[in-house]
């Protein structure tokens, strides 16, 4: 790969000096060297561009997990540039010249050959092939039918698959090639008729068609179409459709391609350079196995003054084509008419060559081709002639040349030899092509017979029947009867056979050939078909096992859609005891006598004769119990209460009876009763119906003992359970209406519907309602008793009834107690105690406060779980107001009833006095308690703190109390609750109702002095203050020019006159002092004022 990008790194300079126009296309192939591969890449190029490599290329590989290049190096370079005779007054002859640039103008071209050493190629491709590209990306800038061809570069494919039959890591194959050089240069207006000669060395079927241009990869993973993309056409062109068509000129022609010839042909009188792609894909048994393609530049130039030679055909009717027998010599002459002259006036000459895989060695040799006899010419190309020529052909066909890449001889195989005869008129001379197909037919093939059917004898022979064939070409050489699994078994020679009778030991899949044609050189098969091979397998267990096979993967118009199924007993008595469908290959038989030796044979019915297996037996004896029995329906007699069985009567004719079965408490199934005769097929008793679902089963005894000790009777499994429909019922007393509920009725195989029967008081059981649920709601008179059953009816019209059930619809209760226990003020909040009786008949509880109209108002709905519920209202301001509480019953129904006591809470409002420091606290009484109320108790918290002990305690109708805090220490904040206390109640729960707090700030009481004397009797300036927040204390003296000169944050600290820490004393004069502190309530307190210093 380095090696790779070096070439392209350096040849990059050169290209794009030479402004990157050289390449005109190519072409990718390999043939066979012993078991290696040998590469060769063919390139085409513009003369007038850049130069090539004369060392190597690389060619990249794809989808190979090991290979991922092959280098070719370089062969030759040829001028395949259009040759003619220059003569006076005609232009020059075109020509390559040597090095970059060195052609003289369009059309001047060379071909490069590179070609790779033998190589090995381990591995066989995967289904996308191994994929083998050469890139450029320099493609012609000239061209007409791309879109700015000069951005664009060109890549060369080639793709490899794998081989049916193929050894893996071994060259088996070589790829098609296309014999004719490029016809790359004409003249607008001449018929573009050019045969490549595409063909396959191994005979394998060739296809060929338009392929799609490409890009250069440019570095990137060949990935088609998104790399390399495909070029981009102008408009009005395609890769179908490369040439001008006639929506550029009406005159011109649309390119065609013969996809079996390779011939391609269009007429266009539009001049410009056009590229085109052709691809050949080969193919080996109906596999594509490889493909190549050839790119390359057809230059249209306009020129005039000469016409292309003309081309006699060869074969009557003004054919190119004949057909002939193998084995016949095909003779012909070749002759082209030119009556034109040069331009001195000279005759022109005409130049032929030819090319196809059947000519031998320099054209006149009868061997060297593909298979001898070769074809050949009177002599070795190039031939020429004064303003024609002629070339006699010559060709031994034999019956070699019928065989194809796979051994096989074919009916009529194609043969295509091309002749190209040039005419020598200069710059541009004329080309025709005429390809001359000969079909070689392979002589009284006779079609294959086809085989009527496949018996088999009671010896174990196989006898295959077919048709005899016809011969009226007198080529018939012999039947032979084939098998896959055994190849060649036999043969015969003579013309009237119509069977082969022979020992088969399994299925084998069957043919028959008819070997005819050339020489006996082809053989047609018919149809495979397979003998029916039956086995045959004893179990011991009463049952024969029979296996076959199909005779054909698809039946046949003319065979059955069943097989038939027969048994021999007694000996010499063949019954048909069943059939299945074409296509299932296994069947049971059950076994009814008590012993004896059995055969059996399968037969496929077909026309003219049938399809029958051999015949396999062995001891069999009845060892199966009964059909297993089909109940039918368990059914309850609504009137009497007896349980009533049925079941089908059994197929077995030698069952004795029935066994009844049901199932105990605890679910195990035990056995009931039984019941004698084939025929008697009920079953009643009187179970307990009330219970729930009676479950019952059914198994069927034959006459047959089994080798149990004691014997017992052979017994059938047991049938599938049938249970009975069990209903229930409820009352909803909100709607007077009964709920019935069931259980289903198991064992109906079909859709199941179920009636409600219903006998209302003094009335008769009629029919109410129909439905496919499992519950159903009746609506009746309160105090009235209702029976109901539930018929189960399946869509084949069997019923089965439920027991019957009666039912009175009674009316609803209220609970025992609704009692509002308590609401107590919590946390600015307001909680709720209640307690209430749980029954049936009440669902939730509606918790209601009363609003400021008097009215009340829903707060919330609780379900009723449990006797006590607590609720706690947060939207309230228990401050301002007392609130009163209800509960009341939301039934089972929906209904809102009843409600409970009231409960108020108590509301506590205090008022101060500051002088004589006391507090009146007045509170609203708690209402309602069950029991009495023991009296008030009072809660005091100095500064917001409550010690849990009483202030006080009053009496059940005191609402009043007066507290005193003469001789209290606190700092202004005092608060107080209240709670009242329940005596004992019904409900053995007294509770405590507690109000809201409610709390006073005293103002500091502060004293300060007017003036002081240092040195006299009131020496220090202090303040006296009682009722505050000592913890946040600041008292501050200023001097007039507002300096402070003291400070501190003791309460108990005065100012004795002295100037900060200095030592020094103040003068006499006013000074300014400042008090701050904070109240009970954490509000600050400033107070200012005048002190005076004497001296």
């Amino acid at each position: 790969m380095l090696k790779k990008i070096g070439f392209i790194l350096v040849f990059l300079f050169a290209f794009q000096t030479a402004k990157a126009s050289h390449v005109m296309g190519g072409e990718i192939t390999w043939e066979c060297s012993g078991e290696q591969y040998v590469f060769q890449l063919i390139f085409y190029r513009d003369c007038n561009g850049a130069e090539v490599n004369t060392i190597s290329e690389n060619i990249a590989v794809w989808n190979h997990p090991t290979l991922t290049q092959i280098t070719v190096n370089f062969i030759s370079r040829t001028d395949i540039s259009p040759t003619c005779n220059p003569v006076s007054g005609s232009p020059v002859p075109l020509d390559c010249g040597t090095g970059m640039g060195g052609g003289n103008g369009i059309g001047a071209i060379e071909k490069i050959v590179y070609r790779s050493a033998p190589i090995s190629i381990p591995g066989t491709p995967s289904a996308s092939g191994w994929v083998f590209t050469y890139e450029n990306f320099s493609r012609s800038n000239s061209l007409t039918n791309i879109s700015n061809p000069s951005t664009y570069g060109i890549t060369l494919a080639a793709k490899m698959y794998a081989i049916p039959n193929g050894t893996a890591g071994s060259c088996v194959d070589n790829s098609p090639v296309f014999l004719q050089e490029p016809y790359m240069v004409t003249c607008a207006g001449t018929p573009y008729v050019y045969n490549m000669n595409p063909i396959d060395p191994d005979l394998d079927s060739i296809h060929v068609q338009f392929g799609i241009p490409y890009n250069y990869l440019n570095g990137g993973i060949y990935n088609l179409p998104s790399n390399p993309a495909p070029v981009p056409f102008e408009p009005g062109f395609s890769y179908t459709s490369p040439t001008p068509g006639p929506g550029v000129n009406p005159s011109n022609v649309s390119a065609q391609v013969d996809p079996e010839s390779g011939e391609l042909t269009f007429t266009s009188f539009t001049a410009g350079n056009y590229v085109l792609k052709v691809t050949i894909r080969s193919f080996r048994y109906g596999v594509l196995i490889s493909e190549v393609e050839r790119e390359m530049q057809i230059a249209i130039t306009a020129c005039a003054g000469n016409n292309p030679p003309v081309i006699s055909p060869p074969f009557g009717g003004a054919s190119f084509e004949t057909t002939v027998i193998a084995g016949t010599v095909v003779n012909f002459s070749l002759v082209s008419t030119d009556n034109e002259n040069l331009q001195d006036g000279s005759p022109q000459s005409n130049l032929l060559t030819a090319s196809g895989l059947m000519f031998g060695t320099n054209f006149t040799s009868n061997t060297g081709c593909a298979v001898a006899p070769c074809a050949t010419l009177n002599a070795t190309p190039i031939i020429s002639g004064v303003q024609g020529v002629t070339a006699d052909f010559s060709w031994q066909t034999s019956c070699d040349h019928l065989v194809g890449a796979d051994g096989n001889a074919l009916d009529l195989v194609p043969y295509h030899f091309v002749f190209r005869i040039q005419d020598d008129y200069c710059q541009v001379p004329k080309v025709s092509y005429a390809t001359v197909t000969i079909n070689v037919q392979n002589p009284g093939v006779i079609p294959a017979p086809q085989i009527t059917c496949i018996e088999s004898d009671n010896a174990g022979n196989a006898i295959i029947n077919f048709s005899p064939v016809t011969d009226p070409s007198g080529t018939f050489i012999q039947y032979e009867l084939h098998s896959d699994q055994s190849g060649l078994i036999t043969s015969s020679a003579v013309l009237g056979t119509s069977s082969f009778t022979v020992p088969v030991a399994s299925s084998e899949d069957i043919y028959v050939g008819v070997v005819s044609g050339c020489n006996g050189n082809t053989t047609r098969y018919s149809d495979t078909l397979s003998n029916i091979f039956l086995t045959l397998n004893n179990p011991t267990n009463g049952t024969a096992i029979l296996q076959w096979n199909d005779p054909a993967d698809v039946a046949s118009s003319t065979m059955g859609d069943y097989y038939y199924i027969m048994r021999e007993y007694p000996a010499g008595n063949w019954t048909l005891i069943d059939s299945v469908p074409y296509g299932v290959n296994f069947y049971k038989d059950t076994i009814d006598i008590c012993q004896a030796f059995l055969n059996y044979q399968i037969i496929l019915p077909n026309s003219p004769c049938d399809f029958t297996s051999n015949i396999e037996g062995d001891d069999f004896e009845d060892m199966l119990t009964p059909d297993i029995p089909v109940i039918q329906s368990v059914s309850i007699d609504t009137l009497t209460g007896q349980l009533n069985l049925t079941w089908n009567q059994n197929n077995q004719p030698d069952t004795y009876g029935y066994v009844i079965y049901t199932f105990d408490a605890n679910g195990f199934i035990y056995e009931l009763d039984t019941v004698w005769g084939i025929s008697n097929t009920t079953y009643s008793y009187s179970p307990d119906i009330n219970s729930g679902p009676l479950t019952y089963s059914v198994a069927a005894f034959d006459s047959c003992w089994t080798p149990a000790v004691p014997p017992t009777y052979q017994t059938s499994a047991k049938a599938n359970v049938h249970t009975t429909v069990f209903v229930q019922t409820s009352v909803n007393v909100c709607n007077s209406s009964v709920n019935l509920s069931w259980t289903p009725y198991v064992g109906f195989i079909n859709d199941i519907t179920y009636n409600i029967w219903v006998k209302q008081p003094g009335g008769q059981w009629s029919m109410t309602a129909t439905t496919s649920e499992l519950t159903y709601s009746f609506t009746g008179q309160v105090l009235e008793e209702y029976c109901f059953f539930i018929e189960a009816v399946s869509t084949d019209g069997i019923s089965s009834f439920s027991n019957p059930v009666c039912q009175i619809i009674n009316s609803a209760t209220l609970p025992a107690y609704n009692y509002l226990q308590v609401a107590t003020v919590l946390n600015d909040q307001i909680t709720l105690e209640h307690l209430i009786e749980v029954t049936d008949a009440v669902q939730a509880v509606s918790i209601q406060r009363q609003n400021s109209t008097g009215g009340f108002d829903e707060l919330i709905v609780i379900p009723v779980v449990s006797v006590n519920i607590t609720y706690t209202d947060v939207n309230v301001d228990p401050q301002q107001r007392s609130y009163t509480y209800r509960v009341q019953i939301i039934d089972s129904c929906g209904n809102y009833t009843s409600y409970s006591n009231y409960a108020r809470t108590i509301l506590l409002q205090v008022s101060k006095n500051d002088v004589l420091l006391t507090v009146q606290l007045n509170w609203s009484s708690y209402s309602q308690f069950d029991g009495s109320i023991l009296g008030y108790t009072i809660y005091r918290g100095i500064d917001g703190n409550f010690n849990g002990l009483p202030l006080a305690t009053v009496g059940p109708n005191v609402f009043f109390y007066e507290d005193s805090l003469d001789n209290t220490v606190f700092t202004g904040k005092v608060c107080y609750y209240v709670e009242a206390i329940e005596g004992s109640n019904r409900y053995d729960e007294p509770k405590i109702s507690r109000s809201n707090i409610a709390c006073e700030v005293f103002e500091p009481i502060i004293y300060v002095p007017n003036a002081f004397w240092p040195e006299g009797i009131n020496k220090v300036f202090i303040p006296v203050i009682s009722i505050f927040d000592a913890s946040d204390y600041r008292f501050t003296i200023f001097d007039r020019w507002g300096q402070a000169i003291f400070n501190t944050t003791s309460f108990e600290e005065g100012w004795n006159g002295q100037l900060g820490n200095s030592g020094e004393m103040a003068n006499t004069g006013t000074y300014i002092y400042m008090i701050t502190l904070k109240d009970g309530n954490g509000l600050e307190v400033i107070k200012r004022g005048h002190v005076t210093l004497l001296r």
